[in-house]
């Protein structure tokens, strides 16, 4: 089992993402509303507001998206997928991150048995 992050600061592509990833079976999975480290501090902290030329002058909402994947064959299907979506002369600055899970699950199942 694996937990997978993705990082898009577009909303349409989370959308993307996370119907795709239902469409592939992976059904424990969440979107999450971010802020860039780099522009938060930009933003809320006057010693660092020099920052806010690299970060661009707004805050930009990213989004999480995380995900339980149960196989190593399906994450190598999720990840041609997401090279698939964000592919097509679309520009995204986003990463993914993969860790391999020793337990992990639905709550349900740590609900003992009557």
């Amino acid at each position: 089992m694996y937990f997978m992050t993705v990082v898009v600061q577009s909303e349409e592509i989370a959308h993307e993402l996370i119907t795709g990833f239902m469409d592939l079976g992976v059904t424990m999975s969440v979107v999450v509303e971010a802020t860039d480290s780099l522009e938060m501090i930009s933003h809320h902290v006057p010693l660092f507001a020099g920052f806010r030329m690299m970060s661009g002058g707004g805050i930009t909402r990213s989004r999480a998206v995380l995900a339980l994947v149960e196989s190593a064959p399906l994450m190598g299907r999720m990840k041609k997928f997401i090279g698939r979506t964000i592919a097509g002369g679309r520009e995204e600055r986003g990463f993914y991150v993969v860790t391999p899970m020793v337990e992990g699950g639905p709550l349900s199942d740590l609900i003992p048995p009557l």
